[in-house]
């Protein structure tokens, strides 16, 4: 559908009606494609439900970009050497601001829920996916322009889709993974070492994911660096975060079904012995 709005509606028939509906589709087609891969890997046993996960991504998305805009545009104002017509400060203070943002969401949202490791995880990267669509939005329109609009925009969009999956997704889960496990015991939110490391952990690989380049080009002047800095900033990132993310959800799976138990169980006891039969 994408395709087909973006080819034949826009950029053969020019009509521009369907330009916000094109955009939005864009932004959002992996981040529900994620979505819809959580929500299936929920099981019976679990404590949170799909609708738990709209909320976190629709309304915890919403609140959090809001406040993260808020924020981003307050150091944005700040005196500071500009890459790309952003500040390179603002742009180094992205993660901290944004990750903060997120995890005052996260704890919102998931203030009634059931607080485990894996519930964090999963609301985690609700709100992530959220935030995630309604960004990659305002970059999808901010890129349509010039002769051929509907090139430059459908660049954004698949670049920043492939990569949705390695960025907010994936930094929000981790902080709701340690968020929910530092209230696992008393049920409560709480900080710890765990939560203050983990938020300055994806705070520092949003902002190398975001500033790299930047950084590198302030201090080079040169493009090409910049754009060698850019790209391997992502490598670096992705070669960090997803190890993480997959040791978490490994090391805290579904409780299993009622049935897997007593069948484990019976496995598991021993047998008593036969009675000869008589001859």
């Amino acid at each position: 559908m994408w395709f087909y709005l973006g080819i034949v509606v826009l950029h053969i028939l020019r009509n521009t009606a369907v330009e916000e509906t094109w955009i939005f589709v864009g932004a959002a087609l992996v981040p529900a494609t994620i979505f819809w891969i959580m929500v299936h890997r929920l099981r019976t046993t679990d404590t949170i439900t799909a609708v738990n996960l709209v909320v976190a991504a629709v309304i915890g998305g919403t609140l959090a970009i809001t406040a993260g805009a808020t924020l981003d545009k307050l150091i944005g104002m700040i005196p500071q050497a500009e890459f790309g017509g952003k500040g390179i400060l603002a742009l180094s203070m992205a993660g901290f601001v944004e990750e903060l943002c997120k995890g005052i969401v996260i704890v919102i949202v998931g203030w009634k829920l059931a607080k485990s490791t894996r519930n964090g995880l999963f609301v985690g990267g609700a709100v992530g996916l959220g935030f995630a669509v309604l960004e990659t939005m305002f970059y999808i329109a901010s890129s349509v322009g010039g002769a051929d609009p509907i090139i430059d925009a459908a660049r954004e969009a698949v670049g920043r889709g492939l990569l949705a999956p390695f960025g907010h997704v994936l930094w929000s889960s981790l902080f709701g993974a340690a968020l929910f496990t530092a209230a696992a015991k008393t049920g409560r939110f709480r900080l710890s070492w765990l939560v203050l490391g983990t938020y300055v952990g994806v705070a520092l690989l949003h902002g190398a994911w975001d500033g790299s380049g930047g950084i590198v080009l302030a201090l080079t002047g040169s493009d090409l660096l910049s754009l060698l800095a850019e790209f391997g900033g992502s490598l670096v990132v992705i070669a960090i975060g997803v190890p993480i993310w997959r040791h978490v959800a490994k090391k805290h799976p579904a409780p299993p079904l009622p049935d897997d138990s007593v069948s484990d169980a019976a496995a598991t006891q021993p047998t008593a012995p036969t009675s000869p039969v008589p001859a």
